[in-house]
This record gives structure tokens, C-alpha cells and sequence, in this order.
């Protein structure tokens, strides 16, 4: 996990499923997102909010990408 050295580098679950146009269902979370939490992105949940870090989303994703140029 990377520290963020400012408060704009921390993402609530709302941010980053803007970001990425996903969309955030009746109960406030988003399905996609929780998929990807279950995939091994980082998140921290504080009085029943998720939040991200600018950088374990980028790490998440190149992970990701890794793994899939690794597949045959």
C-alpha cells in the first residue's frame, strides 16, 4: 500500500466509479467496484464508506495488465 502525499490522491468509491463511468447502486456501493476489491485493489473503509488511493488503482490496473500479457 503507497501513501498519498495529499488528500486529492484519495479517491471515495462515488470518485472512482466516476471516473471509470460505472454506476453506483441504490445501496451506494458499485458492483463493479466490489469485483475488483475482491481482485486485490486496495481500499480502505472507514463508517461504512470505501475509499482508494490514486496509486493502488494505477497498481491495480497494471497488475492486471501484467497478468494478462503473462496469459498464453
Amino acid at each position: 500500500m503507497n501513501r498519498p502525499g495529499t488528500l486529492e490522491e484519495l479517491w471515495s468509491e462515488r470518485d472512482l466509479a466516476e471516473r471509470f463511468g460505472l454506476r453506483i447502486g441504490t445501496g451506494g456501493r458499485c458492483l463493479v467496484i466490489s469485483h475488483w476489491i475482491r481482485g486485490g485493489l486496495v481500499h480502505i473503509e472507514k463508517a461504512g464508506r470505501r475509499f482508494f488511493w490514486e496509486q493502488d488503482v494505477i497498481d491495480f490496473f497494471l497488475r492486471a495488465r501484467e497478468g494478462a500479457k503473462e496469459d498464453p
